[in-house]
């Protein structure tokens, strides 16, 4: 079974970085910057290229990234491994190009994904699935807005796969664990703190033991005590924060969060605009078969439901709760892959309507597709119907997104490449499914 799970995830892993992100954005290159600069300069400061980033921080006369640090931590020494190796040269005396986000995109979005996807087989391969355990695992994860990330160098996947880990050993009850992985996500984003002390209390109530709430706490102060040094390092005081100095106002009273209104809380559920249940088709089944299931007392007290009620009126209750150019909710990334994982192994364990599951996923993976081959992430605040507005036109206008491997490698056209996306994708879930039939008659 181990060489299939190397297999699954190897191909996973080249499903999710076919599409690679290169492209100038102010988040990824606000975190890919810090790199480049260590490299050149041997400090953190971003002024020679802070004209590339409207996400950075102004401090005493320099430029900053405003980001949680992880992301760019995790990479730097792979950056400064390649560059030791010769495979990746300055140019024009400056090392900042496609590689660093090539780099950021593979360690910080496509690994997380492919581990996503395994995690999730791992969960129900012994359950007595409907469909095939590649199937479901595969599926709603590919089908949803998470897959629109893979590739990419936003910090969303990484601090979902460190949440998705302390969850997991949240459940096996092994808390100091649980805490530390939690702490590794809030260093990569920074709302995670949310979950903090959540857990902890329902750690508390649940097991009726002070103690084990506390082990969950003191999982988590590695990370705490970082970031303190952190902060003062770059802004003088422990408990201030990069972001209080954003060179965007709105950030400078309260972080820039107010109280959830009308439009935010439709906007991030149901909407077609940034909505969750939209851009995670398969959630909708999750819901209706966890409440189909189970009473309502033993939801209220499940550790993903005070976590992501409290997560999605706290992200409602930011002034930029839409995330800015983006596909899908991009603000409740760690929460939607917490509820897409623990939704795949509650709905794995009951018998499903096949079409509905087909259904679901499959719409969700045809408005991702459409997304990767054309504009990506790249969609204005203003397209309030993201697909009339941006989507298909950029499809009627032959505008098709140059950033996969075949077309990067071999100059493939960009339409023929995508296409190809398909056929491999296809192929290596009949394969998988195959390979897995024939381990398990075995």
């Amino acid at each position: 079974m181990k060489k299939f799970y190397t297999i699954f995830f190897l191909v996973n892993l080249l499903l999710s970085f076919y599409f690679v992100d290169t492209w100038n954005n102010s988040n990824t290159t606000s975190r890919a910057l810090p790199i480049i600069s260590w490299f050149e300069q041997g400090n953190f400061q971003i002024d020679k290229h802070q004209e590339l980033t409207l996400d950075k921080a102004y401090i005493d006369g320099h430029y900053y990234t405003d980001k949680a640090p992880l992301p760019t931590l995790i990479v730097l020494p792979f950056f400064g491994l390649l560059k030791s190796l010769g495979l990746i040269q300055p140019v024009d005396g400056s090392f900042y190009g496609p590689g660093v986000y090539i780099l950021g995109s593979l360690i910080c979005g496509s690994l997380p994904f492919a581990l996503f996807l395994l995690l999730s087989f791992k969960g129900i391969k012994k359950n007595r699935t409907s469909l095939s355990p590649v199937i479901f695992s595969c599926m709603p994860f590919f089908g949803s807005f998470i897959f629109v990330f893979a590739g990419t160098y936003f910090a969303h996947m990484m601090s979902a796969l460190l949440l998705l880990l302390g969850y997991i050993y949240l459940k096996k009850s092994k808390f100091l664990l649980a805490g530390l992985f939690a702490g590794l996500a809030f260093l990569s984003e920074y709302t995670i703190a949310l979950v903090f002390p959540i857990w902890a209390i329902q750690v508390w109530a649940r097991q009726k033991s002070f103690i084990k709430g506390f082990y969950f706490g003191l999982g988590t102060l590695p990370a705490i005590i970082f970031i303190l040094a952190y902060n003062y390092y770059f802004t003088g005081s422990a408990f201030t924060m990069l972001y209080k100095y954003h060179t965007f106002q709105d950030l400078h009273t309260n972080y820039g969060f107010s109280l959830p209104t009308i439009e935010s809380l439709w906007g991030l559920s149901f909407s077609n605009y940034k909505g969750l249940f939209f851009y995670v088709p398969f959630l909708l089944m999750a819901l209706f078969v966890v409440f189909k299931n189970y009473s309502l007392k033993s939801v209220s007290g499940h550790y993903l439901t005070w976590v992501s009620i409290i997560y999605f009126l706290v992200v409602s209750a930011y002034f930029g709760w839409w995330g800015g150019w983006t596909y899908g909710p991009r603000l409740l990334f760690p929460i939607a892959v917490l509820l897409l994982y623990e939704g795949i192994l509650q709905v794995s364990k009951y018998k499903i309507n096949r079409p509905v599951f087909w259904a679901l996923t499959v719409f969700g993976l045809a408005g991702a597709f459409l997304a990767k081959i054309t504009v990506l992430y790249s969609i204005p605040t203003e397209s309030k119907n993201p697909f009339l507005q941006t989507i298909f036109p950029a499809l009627s206008n032959w505008q098709f997104n140059p950033n996969n491997l075949p077309t990067m490698i071999f100059g493939l056209d960009p339409l023929v490449s995508g296409v190809l996306w398909v056929v491999v994708f296809v192929v290596s879930m009949f394969f998988l499914k195959r390979y897995y039939n024939s381990i398990i008659a075995d």
